[in-house]
Parts: structure tokens; sequence; C-alpha cells
């Protein structure tokens, strides 16, 4: 387990990156290191996380999934992790052919550290979307602009840990979004985790 000090220092040198601070990727460790150590960040997001499935879970059966809470957590729970991995993986098989080989760790390291923030940056919305229901429209639009912020923070990760030349980042950055996205689109029905029409 990583300690306090390390994972505050890794969580600053993420966030400095996402704030378009490039420096700021000399205060994380890119060793090999610590490229396993940043994915802690995973279960550090499992509160916002587990909050998210349990309130997600509630709304599926409210609206006419008949399974257990339980499976269905465990299935969001799946699509979350695939949604992390996922694209990560794929990246690491065409990083070589694509001349990235070398700048995959520090990408995989901020990715990580970024994620748990955007994750936690989630929380106060899900909660005033379980806690007061009359604010749950305030809450999606919350939401949409929290999601808008994560493509520009995640845009600023991969200018800043790639480092290479601009149609290189782009192709990087709209292929991890789009595939993604794509995996939500496919893996949520695939699972039985879309309400019945």
């Amino acid at each position: 387990m990583l300690s306090g000090e390390a994972i505050q220092n890794s969580v600053a040198g993420a966030w400095s990156v996402m704030l378009g601070r490039k420096d700021a990727l000399n205060r994380l460790d890119v060793s090999a290191d610590g490229f396993w150590d940043s994915f802690w960040a995973i279960p550090l997001t499992l509160p916002p996380l587990l909050l998210a499935w349990v309130t997600s879970a509630a709304m599926l059966t409210e609206g006419g999934i008949d399974q257990s809470k339980l499976s269905i957590v465990l299935r969001l729970a799946f699509v979350d992790f695939a949604n992390w991995l996922v694209p990560l993986i794929a990246l690491a098989l065409i990083a070589r052919p694509i001349g990235i080989s070398k700048r995959f760790a520090p990408y995989v390291v901020v990715s990580n550290w970024g994620t748990l923030i955007m994750m936690w940056l989630g929380l106060p919305i899900m909660l005033m979307s379980l806690f007061s229901p009359d604010s749950r429209s305030f809450a999606d639009v919350l939401g949409f602009m929290l999601f808008l912020a994560s493509l520009l923070f995640s845009w600023r990760i991969t200018q800043a840990s790639l480092n290479t030349e601009v149609g290189t980042t782009i192709a990087v950055f709209v292929g991890m979004t789009f595939l993604s996205i794509l995996l939500v689109i496919l893996l949520q029905p695939m699972l039985g985790l879309t309400i019945p029409a």
C-alpha cells in the first residue's frame, strides 16, 4: 500500500497537470514502480464509485429491471473497471507502432491519478442527486459540465504525458475517448443495464 504522502504527491501532481502545468509531470513517479503504484488509484475510487453503483442500481430497479441490486451493482462495477482498464490495454498494444512506447508509462500514471480526481469531483453531484431529488435536474447539468471538464483535463493529460507531435496527441486523445464511450454503449445493454422501453 502506498503511503499517504505518496498518494498526496501523486494526486497533487496529476491535478497540476490537469490544470495545464506540464512541468508538474516531474512531480510524479513515472518509473516502473510508479507505473504499477498508480493502479492504487482504482481502490481509492471505490467510495464514490460504490455510491454511484448503488444509486444507479436503485434507479434501474425502479425503472423496471427485475433483478437484485447486488447483481446490478456487480455488473456496473464490471463496466466501470472495463472502461478504466481496456483503453489502457489497447493503447499498450499500439504504443510501439505509433511511437509512444517511452511515453506510455507517464500517460498511464497521470491518467490513473487523474481518473481518481475526477471520480471524487463527481461525488458532491451524486450526493445532491441522491439526497435532494428536487435538484436532480440541476445535478444533471452539473454532471454534464463535469463531463466537459473531464474532456479538457483528459486532453491536458494526453498532451503533457505524451509530449509528442500534435497529430499523435490528437489521435490518442480521440481514440481513447471514443473507445471509452463505445465500451459503455456496448456493455450496458449487453449486461442488461438499460431500463426497458
